[in-house]
C-alpha cells in the first residue's frame, strides 16, 4: 500500500469506526491481563455481541495457549506475506472469533512503521463485521504496547492491589498519557481478597493519577481471588464456560455490564448485608 492511499484509509477509519476498540494492558506481567481479556469476550459474546480478540503479544502469544487452540497462521506469517486474514482467524471460539499472534520471535517485539500499518489495516479491513475488537496486549510500556493503546477507544489496565503491580500500572498510563495525550482509562483489580482494601489502592491511584498526569481514571470492577480460576487456565477453558457461577465469573461480568452501560446489580458483602433484608 502507498503511504498516501495508507494514510488516508486510516483518517476515514479513525473519523468514522464501527466497532469499539478496546486495549487491554498491564505495567506488569503475571496479573491476570489475558485471563481477564478471554473471559471479558465470553461475557460481550453471551450478550449477542460480536467479539474479536487479538492477541497483540505479537511475540509472546498466550491467547491460543490459553485457549488450547491449535495455531498454523499467525501475525508473523501474515508480516511476511504468507497468510491473509481469513487464514489466521480462529471463529466461533467460545462464542468469539480470535486472531493469534506468534511465540518465541524477537523481531515481533519492534516492528517497523510499514509492519505497523499492516497491522493496523486489519482492522479497518474488519472493522464494523465485529461489535467489539479487543487487543491483548503485551505487559510494560514497550512500543508495541502503547501504539495498541494510541489506536483503541477504550483503555483498560488490570493490575492487582499491592505495590509492584501498582508502581507499574501508573508507569504505564504515564508513558501512554505522555506519547498519546491518552486522559481516560479504566482500571481492574484481579486476585482481590479484601474489597476494602483494594477500593482504597484504587482512591489513591485515581487521585495521584489525576493530580500528577491529569489522567481520570475509573474503576470497572474487582475480582476476587478465585481457586476456579486456576483450574480452568490448567484445563486451558475461560473460566466463565467452565465454571459460569464461579465469583471470578460474576465479577468479569460485573465488568462487562459497566463497560457497555446495563445496571450492575449490588452484590452482598457479607453475611449481614445477605440478611439483613429478611429480618427487618
Amino acid at each position: 500500500m502507498t503511504d498516501q492511499a495508507y494514510s488516508l484509509r486510516k483518517r476515514a477509519w479513525e473519523s468514522n469506526r464501527h466497532s469499539h476498540y478496546i486495549s487491554v494492558s498491564s505495567g506488569k506481567g503475571g496479573v491476570g491481563k489475558t485471563n481477564f481479556t478471554v473471559n471479558m469476550a465470553c461475557q460481550l459474546a453471551s450478550m449477542g455481541k460480536k467479539v474479536l480478540v487479538f492477541d497483540a503479544d505479537l511475540g509472546l502469544a498466550n491467547v491460543d495457549i490459553m485457549l488450547s487452540l491449535s495455531v498454523t497462521a499467525t501475525v508473523k506469517k501474515y508480516l511476511e506475506g504468507r497468510a491473509g486474514i481469513d487464514d489466521i482467524l480462529k471463529k466461533d471460539v467460545y462464542g468469539f472469533d480470535v486472531f493469534p499472534a506468534s511465540s518465541g520471535f524477537m523481531e515481533l517485539a519492534v516492528l517497523s512503521d510499514a509492519e505497523y500499518e499492516k497491522i493496523f489495516n486489519i482492522f479497518m479491513l474488519l472493522d464494523g463485521k465485529y461489535d467489539y475488537i479487543i487487543f491483548d496486549t503485551g505487559a510494560g510500556i514497550a512500543d508495541s504496547v502503547v501504539r495498541f493503546a494510541s489506536i483503541a477507544d477504550t483503555v483498560i489496565i488490570v493490575t492487582q492491589p499491592e505495590p509492584t503491580a501498582i508502581t507499574d500500572a501508573y508507569a504505564f498510563m504515564k508513558v501512554v498519557r505522555q506519547a498519546y495525550n491518552i486522559k481516560k482509562m479504566k482500571v481492574v483489580f484481579n486476585r482481590v481478597d479484601d474489597a476494602a482494601n483494594s477500593d482504597n489502592v484504587y482512591k489513591s491511584l485515581k487521585g495521584v493519577a489525576a493530580k500528577f498526569l491529569g489522567v481520570e481514571l475509573e474503576l470497572l470492577g474487582h475480582l476476587r481471588d478465585d481457586k476456579l480460576v486456576r483450574k480452568a487456565i490448567r484445563a486451558q477453558k475461560p473460566v466463565s464456560v467452565m465454571e459460569p457461577r464461579a465469583p471470578f465469573s460474576k465479577d468479569v461480568q460485573d465488568c462487562v455490564k459497566r463497560l457497555v452501560g446495563v445496571p450492575v446489580e449490588k452484590r452482598a458483602s457479607n453475611v449481614y448485608d445477605l440478611f439483613k433484608g429478611v429480618f427487618r
